[in-house]
């Protein structure tokens, strides 16, 4: 897949995140299953895909670059908001928020850039990456509805969310500064650091959260199901899984089918409610 594909597929999430915004009424059940394709989406690629090519390159030690890629967007989000962001001004807890935000673009965009130049980029992986932008674009989009309501919020929000788009595109063209040979070298740490990104999204998500109706719930497998096709799409050209029995493959897919059903029908985690 092309670099300017891929980019243009993460802007056009964020245009789909204020869209979203703006029927968010209306779009509730849609968002929910967006949320779980993206779950699943991105665990699958990055425990299916990225972490074990990155694993037979260069060991054990790819877990480390994983880790880093996990706590990095939970780190910058700590440094930039801070503990008490909760209970700052909206518009100030928005702006922080914000600035954390295009952070989080900007290592998108270069991490797609990086994949690209390496020849690893592929439209499952641009798809998880799109499907967990939509949700983050949306609640940028709608805390400045809430700020600048009545007072020209629309126009605020197309213009936080150019932004966003815009921060996508300057991290994807700032790895042109570093040269083809120095990436190759590091393709399996950046392969590894990705597959800690992608599984970052796991962190709020692991378990559903909030009510539910059965339509709701029905979305979240579909979406989930879809999500771990769409990850299993060329798996059986990887060298690692060539190795076991299909039998054994059979089963571990069934099994992850199980996983995606149960965290749409089971329990859910309460969801915080505003004081």
């Amino acid at each position: 897949m092309s670099l300017a594909f891929g980019v243009l597929l993460l802007a056009l999430a964020v245009m789909l995140g204020g869209m979203a915004a703006l029927f968010r009424h209306r779009s509730e059940r849609a968002m929910s299953a967006l949320r779980t394709f993206a779950l699943v989406g991105a665990a699958s690629i990055a425990l299916l895909h990225l972490l074990p090519e990155a694993l037979g390159e260069i060991g054990w030690l790819a877990l480390i670059a994983a880790v880093a890629g996990f706590l990095a967007p939970a780190v910058l989000e700590r440094l930039v908001i801070g503990e008490a962001g909760a209970h700052r001004t909206p518009t100030t807890a928005l702006a922080m928020g914000y600035a954390a935000v295009l952070a989080h673009q900007f290592g998108e965009g270069a991490a797609v850039a990086s994949l690209s130049r390496v020849g690893q980029l592929t439209l499952p992986v641009v798809l998880a990456l799109a499907a967990h932008t939509v949700p983050l674009a949306m609640v940028v989009a709608i805390q400045v509805l809430e700020v600048r309501a009545g007072t020209g919020g629309k126009g605020a929000m197309s213009a936080a969310l150019a932004g966003i788009a815009l921060a996508t595109v300057i991290g994807a063209f700032a790895t042109r500064l570093v040269d083809v040979e120095r990436l190759e070298a590091v393709e399996p740490w950046l392969l590894s650091a990705v597959a800690g990104l992608l599984l970052h999204a796991l962190s709020h998500e692991a378990v559903a959260s909030g009510p539910a109706t059965t339509v709701s719930r029905a979305g979240e497998a579909l979406g989930g199901l879809l999500g771990l096709v769409l990850a299993t799409i060329g798996i059986d050209e990887e060298e690692w899984v060539q190795g076991i029995p299909f039998q054994l493959q059979i089963a571990a897919l069934v099994v992850l089918a199980g996983l995606i059903l149960l965290r749409s029908y089971g329990p859910r985690r309460a969801t915080e409610r505003p004081h």
